[in-house]
């Protein structure tokens, strides 16, 4: 299995989501996990930085909306630290709605 086949496997088990099948390169199956209220898409780098383009981020976002989920990025350095990404208007109503 390769690395980023076990990440995705990882995070749907470590989210309690559901992996989309091609990796999410199927049309009416976007991203990589699909979480309750989130679209998640995978990256993996060998690398200590990780860049995020406005491109890549308006994918995630557009594929979210469409799916009616918050565009969500999980990211896993070169050293294991993984972070998660999301938009700060996202995060701002997911800390509302758990109050």
């Amino acid at each position: 299995m390769k690395t980023w086949q076990r990440k995705e496997t990882k995070d749907s088990k470590d989210f309690g989501g559901r992996k989309k099948p091609r990796s999410g390169g199927l049309w009416f199956a976007p991203g990589d996990v699909s979480i309750d209220q989130f679209l998640l898409d995978d990256k993996t780098t060998v690398r200590k930085s990780f860049s995020i383009t406005l491109n890549m981020w308006k994918k995630i976002y557009e594929e979210a909306l469409k799916s009616q989920k918050m565009p969500c990025l999980s990211v896993r350095l070169g050293d294991g630290t993984e972070v998660v990404v999301l938009s700060k208007d996202d995060f701002l109503t997911f800390f509302k709605e758990k109050k």
